[in-house]
């Protein structure tokens, strides 16, 4: 298993599915377009940040996170932040298509 972390912004091109959802359908990384073959996963995130003084709605993550298999032959881990009315991408982590990401693999 090779696995890769990144934790970086990326630009992530969206297309509809037929609920009308945005769902992502490639990205750019290291200079290159990955696109999403399949979308293997897809789980929220609403918890506080480490260290909120608050704990209102307002001060929640609002994460909607992906695990993609990409044409590239790796599947990568994707999250869309839209805390504070923002839309960021960003990919948290690669590996090899044939490990399914899962803890011990």
């Amino acid at each position: 298993m090779r696995r890769r972390f990144f934790g970086r912004r990326v630009e992530v091109t969206c297309e509809k599915d037929a609920a009308g959802f945005r769902l992502p359908a490639s990205f750019e990384l290291d200079d290159r377009t990955v696109r999403v073959a399949a979308i293997v996963a897809q789980w929220h995130d609403h918890g506080f940040h480490a260290g909120a003084r608050r704990r209102t709605w307002l001060d929640r993550r609002h994460r909607t996170y992906y695990r993609v298999r990409a044409d590239d032959g790796f599947s990568y881990d994707l999250y869309v932040d839209r805390t504070g009315g923002r839309r960021e991408w960003f990919v948290t982590e690669q590996w090899d298509d044939q490990d399914d990401g899962s803890v011990g693999s």
